[in-house]
């Protein structure tokens, strides 16, 4: 995985995780569980738009805990995307993709290999309503530079038999944005 193990992190369902318990504010803990698309959730609440780098996609097989997630075959045939999510330059969060390839439409697909758009603006952008479930939060533990970084993982589910294990890890940076974003929306309303 771009992240390293991620299996071994202590996901907490959205149900029964608590934000303030964790030290996060609203905002914050906003971001982690909005359960539609989080790229048009940033941009309509916080003037964020994001851009896409895309770092590798490639075909690879669902891993165990991806295929239970994704309810597909353990190491059934699947598009694996990493991305790096921008505002202004700086990376604000980082996100991989495992889509089955039995699924995915050709036209999705060849959407994908651009690489310039975020995956859920790509579904959404198709008339295609998204599910998310199985959304979980996590502060990282490892010795891995991203530990101590919030993340969060959800499936993404579309009426025409699309589905996406999507893995998001945040930076500091997203958080300093937010904060300076949420700040100058707070000032206009005023």
């Amino acid at each position: 995985m771009f992240f390293g193990p991620l299996e071994t992190q202590n996901w907490q369902s959205v149900r029964y995780w608590k934000a303030d318990e964790s030290g996060l504010g609203r905002d914050a803990a906003a971001v982690l569980t909005t359960a539609g698309s989080l790229t048009r959730f940033l941009e309509r609440h916080f003037g964020i738009k994001l851009e896409v780098r895309l770092h590798d996609q490639f075909v690879d097989i669902a891993h165990p805990e991806e295929a239970a997630l994704l309810r597909c075959d353990d190491g059934a045939a699947s598009l694996r995307r990493q991305v790096s999510l921008m505002h202004r330059g700086s990376v604000l969060f980082d996100a991989e993709s495992v889509l089955p390839l039995a699924d995915l439409p050709a036209d999705l697909m060849n959407d994908l290999e651009e690489g310039k758009r975020p995956l859920g603006n790509l579904l959404l952008d198709r008339g295609l309503s998204l599910s998310r479930s199985d959304l979980s939060v996590t502060q990282i533990s490892s010795g891995a530079a991203i530990n101590g970084c919030w993340a969060r993982r959800s499936v993404l589910r579309s009426p025409s038999g699309t589905r996406a294990l999507v893995v998001e890890v945040f930076h500091s940076e997203m958080w300093k944005r937010l904060e300076s974003s949420a700040r100058r929306y707070n000032v206009r309303e005023s």
